[in-house]
């Protein structure tokens, strides 16, 4: 922070941020860019991307951290959790697929749901109705 001597610009202007909400202290900002020119709003840019750069570091950090001791307290690896999770999504994946309900000539199919296939269409304009493709 800039200081006037030895002492911070808040101080001697008598803010005490601390008791300022964090509404308070963003329209406090609003109020100091408004007044700055493009350099210096540039400038409070880059120093903002880093310290939010910064404060996500800080967070992943501590998000990390608690998970392991969470981990560590289950007695529990994060291997373990993820192979958990995988085991999930596998039960769903491992579901039999839909049955084709058309086939084309040449062996393409369609179940019937979502957008109909290129090779239906064509055979469509065609003047082929789409029930003779019924797969058996």
């Amino acid at each position: 922070m800039a200081e006037r001597g030895n002492e911070k610009i808040i101080d001697w202007l008598e803010i005490d941020l601390g008791k300022l909400s964090g509404m308070e202290r963003v329209g406090l900002i609003i109020e100091v860019m408004e007044t700055l020119s493009a350099q210096e709003l540039r400038t409070i840019r880059d120093n903002a991307e880093q310290g939010r750069q910064s404060k996500l570091k800080e967070a992943k950090t501590s998000v990390i951290a608690e998970m392991k001791q969470k981990f560590g307290e289950l007695d529990l690896t994060l291997e373990e959790v993820l192979e958990m999770e995988g085991n999930k999504r596998s039960k769903r994946s491992s579901t039999s697929p839909i049955k084709a309900k058309y086939r084309s000539p040449e062996g393409d199919t369609w179940s019937g749901r979502g957008r109909i296939p290129v090779w239906l269409k064509k055979l469509e304009e065609q003047g082929h109705k789409r029930e003779e493709y019924k797969a058996e």
